[in-house]
């Protein structure tokens, strides 16, 4: 199983005042013994993925630079304690991979602006022009582009899929003869015979009908448990920076569901299930690791009856048990009101260059990217060695030979940098299998999505707008959030709560985050246009 999340969701940063470039001029850098530049590579990974220096990766990007590559491997949970003081420094690597996104680009001005050096990077100049939204995800609305990202394309699962599913235990279903639930009620009624009626067969009263993920301390995440919003009619984009804030648009016009009267419907509805025993009393607070130990139980016996995540290799060797599901419909709404996140272009964050480099280093540096998003290159950073983990099988077609032992993986998966052009294809590879399953699942649903009911990925603020909306949204999130996890396991959701909560965001700035957004999306309309 290989997760991806986008970076908006994957690092929370606390957002400081706008540095001066620390890099102006040509920075001394270091070379090896044979007068070789030396290039550092900062690479922000899982735990789970192997070293790149272990893999022949290396050894081809050196060739290709004629230069030595030093990788510093930072862990995302490091990185996320981490990352703010780098910000702060301006220490960033000669190359960064993963670790930077569309904000921290419009904060900071550590980063080389790659629009002039697009001749020395052939493979990048195809790219780009093959997949205009590339490009766009790299660059602000000025023209300046920042980063290469990543995009698996016509390889990747989540091309089918928005990489967010709700997932049932098919088999504790069929055991009770219980239908699929379309409505919250039914919900209701198929989670009680979960916690009541043995699914599981065990003779014990363990199962845990349904589990939510936390909400995190700086925003909406991947796996939301608002994902239940798309039941309300209300549309959500979590994979999105804008939507991560709650943001949304309807008709061309952008608002804010933290205001809605949906948000509180979903807020009050969990409660209730907790309220019931239906889901852990503590759902919201305890340790995300004991969510993981009971979704994969002990690969025998299943506990959990309901889940949002990536698709059904979360659960590892109990995914059989599984299926991905529409979301119920909340009272009062109709199947044709529900809708479900849009599928998503594979797009996620790459590689950025560092601000002020020498040239032979920066040439350098350039080559490695370039060198990145070529096919082979590509498919050895995502699955690993070409030739022992993935092989060419030609005309485009690579076959993945084995992707991972346990949960290790032998290539950098989602955090290296990877383009899968459209004449290419991946065989072999399970994840990418499960997630279009999944995925196909709410075709209908994400058909209800109106033409101008989705914010582009590539949407970007301006500098200054980013500044004022981080710093509303920091106070925004100190408030809210604990507030909503307070209401969802121990209620006390009044109408006079909720009306201090909406008066307490307007003085917070939401609606001015709403109006820098509408401008956002305005210009970045216009800017698809043109």
């Amino acid at each position: 199983m290989h997760i991806r999340k986008p970076l908006a969701a994957g690092i929370a940063l606390t957002m400081l005042a706008t540095l001066g470039l620390s890099g102006c001029g040509e920075q001394k850098s270091e070379t090896n013994a044979d007068g070789k530049p030396v290039v550092k590579i900062t690479l922000i990974k899982r735990s789970t993925q192997i070293e790149a220096k272990e893999m022949n990766l290396t050894k081809d990007l050196e060739a290709a630079c004629d230069c030595e590559i030093k990788w510093e491997e930072i862990l995302d949970t490091q990185w996320a304690q981490q990352a703010s003081t780098v910000l702060a420094s301006g220490d960033v690597g000669d190359i960064t991979i993963w670790g930077y996104n569309a904000d921290n680009f419009a904060q900071y001005n550590y980063w080389e602006d790659l629009s002039d050096d697009l001749d020395q990077m052939p493979n990048v100049k195809e790219y780009f022009d093959t997949i205009p939204e590339a490009k766009m995800f790299g660059s602000d609305l000025e023209g300046h582009i920042w980063q290469v990202p990543s995009d698996y394309g016509n390889a990747s699962g989540a091309k089918w899929s928005s990489g967010q599913n709700l997932m049932i235990n098919k088999q504790w279903l069929e055991k009770l003869g219980l239908e699929v639930p379309k409505t919250w009620d039914d919900l209701t009624k198929v989670l009680t015979a979960f916690k009541n009626d043995d699914p599981n067969g065990n003779g014990e009263a363990d199962e845990v009908p349904m589990l939510i993920n936390q909400l995190g301390t700086a925003g909406f995440g991947w796996w939301s448990p608002f994902l239940l919003l798309n039941g309300t009619g209300q549309n959500t984009q979590f994979t999105t920076g804008s939507g991560s804030q709650g943001i949304y648009v309807k008709d061309g016009k952008v608002g804010n569901w933290m205001l809605s009267d949906n948000f509180r419907k979903v807020i009050e509805y969990y409660h209730s299930l907790i309220e019931a025993g239906l889901m852990p009393a503590d759902v919201l607070t305890r340790d995300a690791s004991l969510n993981t130990a009971d979704i994969s139980s002990d690969g025998k016996t299943a506990k959990v009856g309901l889940i949002y995540g990536w698709n059904t290799g979360n659960f590892g060797d109990l995914k059989d048990e599984y299926e991905s599901i529409e979301v119920p419909a909340a009272p009062g709404v109709s199947y044709e009101q529900t809708t479900w996140e849009a599928e998503m272009q594979d797009i996620y964050n790459g590689a950025a260059v560092k601000a002020g480099l020498d040239d032979a280093h920066k040439t350098a540096a350039l080559k490695i990217i370039d060198k990145f998003l070529d096919p082979d290159i590509s498919m050895e950073s995502y699955y690993g060695d070409l030739g022992k983990y993935i092989e060419n099988k030609g005309d485009g077609v690579y076959n993945v030979i084995k992707f991972q032992d346990d949960l290790s993986t032998f290539g950098l998966a989602d955090r290296g940098l990877t383009w899968v052009r459209e004449n290419m294809s991946v065989t072999g590879d399970q994840d990418k299998v499960l997630a279009e399953k999944d995925g196909t699942v709410y075709k209908n649903q994400q058909s209800h999505i109106g033409e101008k009911d989705l914010i582009p990925m590539y949407t970007r603020l301006s500098s200054e707008d980013n500044t004022t909306v981080s710093n509303n949204n920091s106070t925004i999130w100190n408030y809210a959030l604990p507030l909503i996890s307070t209401w969802i396991q121990d209620g006390g959701l009044t109408d006079d709560a909720w009306n201090t909560y909406i008066d307490t965001l307007k003085k917070s700035g939401i609606e001015d985050n709403i109006a820098l957004w509408q401008k956002a999306y305005d210009d970045t309309m216009k800017a698809s246009e043109s």
